[in-house]
């Protein structure tokens, strides 16, 4: 019975960043992109000036913390999508 309710729980804590599908990590990857680039061009004032300001400290965090969020999804589907082939 305990293990019942384990799997109803870990099936209802199943969401796009801990199980991506494919489709959910080709959208993430497309607007981490477009995200970025953006960031880069406004920061750079269309690439006139350096990219690398202090003031663009917060910017630069941004970008840090977007990277890590797609990585750690990136990888996700990677391990989920490995699990699923070894049940077949």
């Amino acid at each position: 019975m305990k293990t019942e309710t384990v799997d109803k729980q870990m099936e209802q804590k199943r969401n796009w960043v801990t199980h991506p599908t494919k489709r959910n990590l080709l959208i993430i990857l497309t607007v981490w992109t477009i995200g970025i680039s953006l960031l880069v061009i406004s920061t750079t004032d269309l690439f006139t000036e350096s990219f690398f300001n202090k003031k663009y400290i917060l910017i630069y965090a941004m970008m840090i913390m977007s990277t890590w969020t797609t990585s750690k999804v990136t990888l996700n589907y990677f391990k989920t999508r490995r699990t699923d082939d070894n049940k077949y």
